[in-house]
């Protein structure tokens, strides 16, 4: 086997084993989620829990992804892009150590330390990517498979607790260390198959590698709005996924795991047609506008049909999470897109903008879990929404990175 051969093989397993390890995030926190109702009363009997506290496992999870994404790049620049992941993949294994404290806020605090492992997992594919794959296509098609990692895990659990419901949630400890013990595979899978790299080298030999730090991404009006703009996305990608669920099942007609399965199952479908479009050399923007308007609005419409027509809600559900992927592995590859990036610079872009990203929606799930418990349900859902679309006003301001290509002038014939 050739060095070049052996070289991108060492790259695309690596990639693989960070793949597995975010998508199995994915399946820890989803199944965490839809086990609510069980790990509060295992931890607080019959007493009624306030949303606000019933929730406080996901705020956890999303607090500690704000932090980590900050201090991602600076453990990658201290540690290697061995040592680092490795890193990650240890605080990951914190939801195996969770299940068996002995109190809610103790589970709560290693969830958390979970949730820092995830978030480093994500920063950390941005650097393999840029290392590894040169090809513009290539790129795009690894960053797009990315993207749907989370709801590949997040599919997963969701087929699991829509057909085998009771046998999942009939000993919530027992089904969280099996999806949890998989974190420990991938943490030695890792250890087999990493190696270190230079985090300074561009991917592209003709760009012009230039220095980039926290003060330079703060100063980039770019990162700002492309980072707002996600938060918008994140509130409704992460509570259709993960925290409407139980809501769902309280103040709706509708089958929340059914809900979940819907959205995440359209939305590997939608990876692979956003991959398609992407590829095309398409500009960007159109796309994502077009497709954040399908997926919000078709997401408005499941919840406006929820006591109504459940049939009408799935198939909006459907659609919502179909939009949602379309526009998802384009979205992310935007800064890929971007001149002189090198996997320090994309580390560092990256770590802010998962931090600015998750502490905005943060925030909204905040307000929203308030309204649901102060003012009802149909305020919390107008709250929602209205979070949701700043997707839309900040994607608006996005720059375009695939400019519309003009044709040139036919020469006229005499």
């Amino acid at each position: 086997m050739s060095t070049q051969a052996s070289h991108a093989r060492k790259g695309y397993l690596m990639m693989a084993v960070l793949w597995f390890a975010y998508a199995t995030f994915a399946m820890n926190w989803v199944a965490g989620s839809s086990l609510t109702p069980q790990i509060t009363a295992h931890f607080f009997g019959d007493r009624t829990v306030d949303p606000l506290i019933s929730q406080l496992v996901n705020y956890s999870i999303t607090t500690a992804r704000v932090f980590a994404n900050i201090l991602a790049a600076l453990i990658l620049m201290k540690l290697g892009p061995k040592k680092a992941p490795m890193l990650a993949l240890l605080f990951l294994m914190m939801s195996i150590v969770a299940i068996y404290l002995p109190n809610y806020w103790a589970y709560t605090a290693a969830r958390m330390v979970m949730g820092l492992g995830g978030s480093m997992v994500i920063v950390y594919m941005n650097p393999v990517v840029t290392r590894y794959i040169s090809n513009p296509t290539e790129k795009l098609r690894i960053n797009a498979l990315n993207t749907v990692s989370y709801n590949v895990g997040a599919f997963v659990v969701s087929l699991l607790f829509t057909f085998f419901a009771t046998q999942f949630t009939n000993n919530w400890q027992l089904t969280l260390t099996i999806f949890a013990a998989l974190t420990a595979v991938l943490f030695l899978a890792w250890l087999m198959f990493s190696e270190e790299f230079d985090l300074n080298t561009a991917s592209d030999q003709n760009e012009v590698v230039t220095a980039y730090g926290y003060r330079d991404a703060i100063k980039d009006g770019f990162l700002w709005k492309y980072a707002l703009a996600f938060g918008g996305f994140l509130t409704l990608y992460i509570l259709s996924l993960v925290g409407l669920k139980p809501v769902f099942d309280t103040y709706t007609e509708l089958n929340g795991s059914l809900v979940n399965l819907l959205v995440s199952g359209a939305g590997i479908i939608g990876t692979f047609v956003g991959l398609k479009i992407g590829s095309r050399g398409t500009p960007r923007k159109p796309i994502l506008l077009t497709s954040g308007l399908i997926m919000i609005g078709s997401f408005i419409v499941t919840v406006a049909f929820g006591n109504i027509s459940p049939l009408v809600s799935y198939i909006f559900a459907f659609i919502s999470g179909f939009a949602m992927y379309i526009q998802y592995p384009i979205f992310m590859n935007l800064a890929h897109e971007m001149k002189g990036m090198t996997p320090q610079k994309i580390t560092v872009l990256f770590g802010l903008f998962w931090a600015i990203a998750y502490a905005t929606q943060t925030i909204f799930t905040i307000i929203w879990s308030y309204a649901l418990g102060h003012m009802g349900y149909t305020v919390s859902m107008v709250v929602f929404f209205v979070s949701c679309s700043t997707y839309l006003l900040f994607s608006f301001f996005l720059p375009e990175t695939k400019p519309k290509q003009t044709q040139p002038a036919s020469k006229k014939t005499a």
